[in-house]
């Protein structure tokens, strides 16, 4: 019974990945949670994953964002300045 519910750290960084995209099984779930339990290496993992989804998630929200055209033409002239 041990073995069934033991799983590596691949394993369970795999499937904290996936679980950000998806849900994942009854069974893989409670296997990553008593892996979690015992590994403070994929715990970490979990937050810095989450950390990156929820940045990258508010980056891309503002990414509609323009440059005024008073703000186009400065950088025009400064590289025309450049050449």
């Amino acid at each position: 019974m041990k073995q069934l519910l033991n799983i590596t750290c691949k394993k369970a960084t795999y499937l904290i990945s996936l679980k950000e995209d998806k849900a994942i099984g009854f069974f893989d779930n409670i296997k990553l949670k008593l892996h979690l339990g015992i590994c403070s290496v994929c715990r970490l993992f979990e937050k810095q994953s989450w950390f990156i989804k929820v940045n990258t998630r508010h980056a891309h929200e503002n990414l509609d964002k323009t440059l005024s055209d008073d703000a186009k033409e400065k950088i025009s002239t400064a590289l025309k300045s450049i050449q």
